[in-house]
């Protein structure tokens, strides 16, 4: 997610591509939908500031988890928190830093469940983005895979959208079949109505794949 293109070295990394249309979505959003809830969570980073509240017990929950803006009606701040990223390289580089510990992919899922059961508790309409050039995160750790698909299922009967953004760089393509198109987690995405969108080559072609997502209305769960 952090390397730019090999066809296109000057272009912006996925990650920072990411950041980009997180920013504009909210500033959008502000406008449209004010009264609409947004947050951005990074994941698999080597930072993790959620472990900053609660007992060391409960901070240990989200290991390589970082909070960029919490789920919330966007303020000002949060605004400027996304603009100071995507346009300060040195703070970019600073926080967009991977960790080198074995991250999954349940840690990420339990936290926005989380955020949302917390948070947006209702709201009727609740949707988790995730936008990753990784198609296999937990390869050959099947109780991982368990792990992630059980959450995945808590996050549903939570009444929570999961859509996919599958980027594909040039010299790899985003094989779901590895990993979102496995077991239970195919399962989920199926009852869910996920939207099955084609793979995304290049970062920039983001923005308009999240922005038609994000103004359609969500699929009716067959409660």
């Amino acid at each position: 997610m952090l390397a730019p293109s090999s066809e296109d070295p000057t272009a912006d990394s996925p990650a920072m591509a990411a950041l980009k249309c997180a920013s504009h979505l909210m500033q959008q959003r502000i406008i449209s939908n004010p009264k609409d809830m947004m947050g951005v969570l990074l994941y698999g980073t080597e930072q993790t500031n959620l472990n900053d509240e609660g007992s060391r017990s409960d901070r240990d929950k989200y290991p390589h988890c970082y909070m960029l803006t919490e789920l919330d009606i966007p303020s000002a701040e949060d605004v400027q928190t996304l603009k100071k990223i995507t346009e300060d390289e040195d703070e970019a580089k600073t926080l967009l830093v991977p960790t080198l510990d074995v991250f999954r992919i349940s840690d990420l899922l339990f936290c926005a469940n989380q955020k949302f059961n917390t948070q947006a508790p209702a709201f009727d309409s609740r949707r988790l983005f995730i936008i990753t050039d990784n198609d296999n995160p937990h390869a050959g750790d099947k109780k991982a895979m368990g792990v992630s698909s059980t959450r995945a299922k808590d996050l549903y009967d939570l009444g929570v959208i999961i859509e996919l953004f599958p980027i594909s760089q040039p010299d790899q393509s985003f094989d779901r079949t590895k990993f979102y198109d496995v077991g239970a987690l195919l399962y989920i995405m199926a009852l869910a109505n996920i939207c099955r969108t084609s793979y995304i080559e290049i970062p920039t072609k983001l923005m308009a794949r999240v922005q038609v997502l994000s103004n359609s209305r969500p699929p009716a769960y067959p409660y």
